[in-house]
């Protein structure tokens, strides 16, 4: 299926007169066209700038690499296309960089040759065959002449088979090497017949890196880097992809704009895991993305003793489980009303909730940080301002408490108030709104270990109504009883409009 949003660029470009075309992989073309793979644009650069503000009237974002080398002339430009629900990737070229797989190594004065020698393919410019012949060859045997990409051209050689054919299929060879003199003169008729013959054959992979090297010789003028140079962009290459390997993390983009903190905020039952983790595998595919569980921070070291210690008190006195004591009935325990935060209780409630504000506020300002380097960090529910709610503050302090007891207890109030404002607040809220009968069926559908009572339930919805936190900047409010693909659309139109 084509993308609509492709479709548009492409008709824009040919309204307003840009001198650009699709330059590289015309072979994988329909791909492209649908927003599988990278549209590769070479436009003209004095339509540079004007190209980029055509991009971003069509809502396409630009972007850049976290490590490797930063590459003059190249851009990337992501737009988010509702048709196909997917991410189309604009690479745009301003100069003929290309080379090796993992570094763009040459810089070939081709932009003429292949500006000037385009043809259309409905509305799509594309460059010629013959021009486009010229520039696959040659790129291929800088690969083979590099060790990094012997071993994943190794694995495409009847790719690349089928993909020479298909040049050479519509190809005046004549014209090919007229346009190989013009434009390369330092690689003769001879070797690059040569260079098509060995290609197109069953020749050993020795020939081939044999005339790898003669090639890349005769086109050691075009080389962007010195031999030492070259070392050292490798060298920085393979270290950041190892730190982002050790991290977790191995996507190499983010949003010029910088980063963001998303959050999926709403009651039980409607979608925020499943809308989670598809936010995450859909921003993830490209971008350098996380997630957190705001609603269940990990423990830190000052308050991983207390953690463990509480599951024992809960067991010897069930009196003081937090669950009850929050206003809302436990699934383990739905025939029973909430207690009362009397006494020894109430201290007990209060150091739960105020070791629960130290584990989210160090969570969070370990997102903000994050995001400020360029991560999209999305979250699981987020703590509103709303004393009560859920992931909320939870203590108010006692005006009549009196004695050791209330001195200390409206201390813990105080303090968790504070661990609370001082949580960054999010980039993005995406709030989630369901009836509280649609919330029941659902809960009643998850498997069995998934489950909570009906009164649990209607609990968690009169906590999470209304979610706010000051120094928001958007906040989206999503329906979730519509179907779920209907709802996931809105889900990423909602934070691609936000980013």
């Amino acid at each position: 299926m084509s993308s609509d949003l492709v479709e548009c660029l492409v008709e824009t470009l040919n309204c307003e007169g840009i001198c650009y075309c699709h330059w590289k992989s015309n072979y994988s073309l329909v791909q492209a066209l649908s927003g599988e793979t990278d549209l590769d644009l070479l436009v003209d650069r004095q339509s540079i700038a004007q190209t980029t503000t055509i991009l971003s009237e069509l809502g396409f974002k630009p972007a850049t690499v976290i490590w490797g080398p930063s590459t003059p002339s190249i851009y990337h430009y992501y737009g988010y296309d509702p048709s196909i629900a997917q991410l189309v990737h604009v690479h745009l070229f301003g100069h003929v960089l290309t080379g090796e797989s993992f570094v763009k190594s040459h810089l070939f004065p081709f932009e003429t040759m292949l500006l000037e020698n385009t043809y259309n393919l409905g509305q799509i410019r594309l460059a010629s065959k013959s021009a486009e012949l010229i520039l696959f060859t040659l790129r291929m045997f800088i690969k083979y002449g590099s060790l990094l990409d012997l071993i994943y051209i190794f694995r495409k050689s009847e790719d690349i088979k089928a993909e020479l054919r298909w040049l050479m299929s519509g190809s005046d060879m004549s014209e090919v090497l007229c346009l190989l003199k013009r434009y390369c003169p330092v690689i003769d008729p001879d070797l690059f017949v040569k260079c098509i013959d060995t290609l197109n054959t069953n020749s050993s992979l020795g020939d081939r890196i044999i005339l790898a090297q003669l090639v890349r010789r005769r086109l050691s003028i075009y080389q962007k880097y010195t031999p030492w140079k070259r070392f050292l962009v490798y060298v920085q290459l393979l270290w950041g992809q190892l730190k982002h390997r050790l991290a977790d993390n191995k996507k190499n983009k983010m949003l010029c704009a910088g980063g963001a903190v998303i959050a999926i905020v709403g009651p039980e039952a409607t979608g925020k895991s499943t809308l989670v983790k598809e936010s995450e595998r859909w921003l993830g595919n490209i971008f350098t993305v996380r997630t957190v569980h705001a609603g269940k921070p990990p423990s830190t070291w000052l308050t991983a003793p207390l953690n463990m210690f509480l599951p024992f008190i809960r067991s010897g006195l069930p009196g003081l489980r937090t669950n009850r004591l929050e206003g809302h009935i436990s699934s383990d325990a739905p025939d029973q009303s909430p207690g009362r935060k009397e006494g020894l209780t109430s201290l007990v409630y209060a150091i739960r909730s105020v070791v629960l504000a130290w584990d989210r506020r160090h969570l969070l300002v370990k997102v903000w940080r994050a995001a400020t380097n360029g991560e999209i960090v999305i979250c699981d529910r987020y703590p509103s301002e709303e004393v009560g709610a859920m992931d909320s503050p939870r203590l108010q302090e006692n005006l009549t408490g009196r004695g050791l007891r209330g001195t200390l207890y409206n201390w813990l109030a105080r303090l968790e108030g504070r661990l609370y404002k001082q949580i960054p607040p999010p980039d993005v809220v995406l709030r989630l709104n369901v009836s509280i009968e649609t919330a029941k069926k659902r809960n009643r559908e998850r498997v069995k270990s998934g489950k909570e009572a009906d009164a649990y339930v209607e609990s968690r919805h009169r906590q999470s109504r209304g979610w706010q936190r000051s120094g928001t900047k958007r906040i989206y409010d999503i329906n979730t009883e519509q179907s779920l693909p209907e709802t996931i659309r809105s889900v990423k139109e909602g934070i691609w409009e936000s980013l």
